[in-house]
């Protein structure tokens, strides 16, 4: 039997990764903390996060500098898998696990940062529901699986990291679902696209094109045919020409009747 963990991971390093426990994880450099960082801009009881069956909400303390996905946020923020937390000028990123079986004994002493090492929990490799095959640039060719939320752009705690000037920081995120992947971009400057149209929130689904800024990705399901359907005669544009072909041959049959008469 298999059940959903989470675990704060730091890219920076300020703090080993840590495995969520159920109920209330606190933040902040007092010593009594679950999660002890004690860093400039850190408060004694900086936030929390309080994890549950359905899933993991912030609190945040008013007058508490804490930011999710490059935006500050306050009072009861609900997280996702992927969200990228920031304490002042940490940041931590919410990453989503499967435990295969009874969870493993704790491990005494502080693990190097961001390294599952040979106690941690056992993650089983899970197939990608979509895969994102590069079609420009540098990236053309590539493919990127998109196994959970993932979040786009530049900064180094992004899921998927491109060094691009035309990116922001963090520039879009995507979200696997059974029908699509939910685009939501964050904000950024230069824009996110499907099929060429600048999106905020949509959903796109196998053979649509995704851009952010000039990169540009192929949306592929794995088992699913990389050639896109064409589209039929008797939709959109088709339909228009289908339309007017009629108009002209009953112009015709029109003309010739008169002639006959």
């Amino acid at each position: 039997m298999s059940s959903q963990a989470l675990k704060l991971v730091f890219p920076g390093g300020e703090h080993p990764q840590v495995l969520l426990s159920p109920g209330r994880n606190a933040i902040g450099s007092n010593a009594g903390n679950s999660v002890v960082i004690d860093r400039p801009g850190i408060r004694p009881e900086h936030c929390e996060l309080q994890v549950n069956l359905h899933g993991v909400m912030l609190r945040v303390p008013d007058g508490v500098v804490v930011e999710v996905n490059g935006r500050p946020v306050a009072g009861l923020i609900a997280l996702r898998p992927g969200d990228v937390v920031g304490f002042d000028e940490v940041q931590a990123r919410l990453v989503s696990l499967e435990v295969a079986g009874t969870a493993a004994p704790a491990v005494t002493g502080a693990a190097p940062a961001n390294d599952d090492g040979p106690a941690a929990t056992a993650i089983r490799p899970a197939v990608p529901r979509y895969v994102l095959r590069g079609v420009s640039g540098s990236n053309f060719g590539r493919s990127f699986p998109l196994v959970g939320d993932t979040v786009v752009g530049r900064a180094a705690e992004c899921t998927l990291r491109f060094d691009d000037d035309g990116l922001s920081r963090l520039h879009v995120r995507l979200e696997p679902l059974l029908d699509g992947i939910r685009v939501q971009d964050l904000g950024s400057t230069n824009g996110t696209f499907i099929n060429g149209r600048r999106v905020r929130m949509a959903l796109a689904r196998h053979g649509d094109e995704i851009g952010f800024d000039r990169l540009r990705f192929r949306v592929l399901a794995p088992g699913r045919s990389e050639t896109v359907d064409e589209v039929p005669a008797t939709t959109g544009a088709g339909r228009v020409r289908w339309m007017l072909a009629a108009a002209a041959l009953a112009a015709m049959a029109a003309v010739a009747v008169v002639a006959v008469a």
